[in-house]
């Protein structure tokens, strides 16, 4: 039996430790987690010593085909890198349970394009997360959740320009385990 993720839930998520936790099934059958969280954090260049190079941390992790996964991150980061051209529709959540996300609890179908940080974005599996700007020395908290309906190796994007180079996309944008990685469903 699924349990949904309530604004409560996903409230008390909010304030858990940035450590992977297991929402198991009441059965004591089932031999895997129905349901996993998957914690991370997003960290600005200055944080982690390398100006220019933001970084989500936990930035590949594994779970099993059917799961519902809720992907929780925590981003520091306050700077914008709106959205142009093509990359306009990742200023929409998709993929998810109920197509919103929540931000620091309250549930949003899209960010306007000129408040986003960032994305989290697994093209093959339809799931994106558009992240919204920290407040200037704080943080914000966006989850969401989807199932895992299909095996493989999925790579994860951030697709808002918030690189290095002339487009914004080069340096930590094209660095494996900086702003993309990769989520594995067996």
């Amino acid at each position: 039996m699924k349990r949904p993720i309530t604004t409560l839930t996903a409230l008390l998520l909010a304030a858990a430790p940035l450590a992977a936790v297991s929402l198991t099934s009441t059965s004591a059958a089932a031999a895997t987690p129905t349901h996993v969280v998957e914690h991370m954090r997003l960290i600005t260049g200055k944080m982690d010593h390398k100006p220019g190079w933001p970084k989500i941390t936990n930035a590949s992790w594994t779970v099993q085909k059917g799961q519902t996964v809720t992907v929780q991150i925590v981003s520091f980061d306050d700077g914008t890198a709106p959205l142009m051209g093509k990359y306009m529709p990742y200023a929409n959540v998709k993929g998810t349970l109920n197509g919103k996300e929540l931000v620091n609890g309250k549930p949003v179908a899209n960010v306007s394009d000129i408040n986003i940080a960032h994305t989290f974005t697994v093209p093959g599996l339809g799931f994106n997360m558009p992240i919204p700007v920290a407040p200037t020395g704080g943080h914000i908290v966006v989850t969401a959740s989807f199932v895992a309906k299909k095996t493989g190796t999925f790579v994860w994007h951030c697709y808002a320009p918030c690189g290095s180079g002339t487009n914004g996309m080069a340096g930590a944008m094209s660095t494996m385990s900086w702003m993309t990685g990769e989520v594995h469903v067996k």
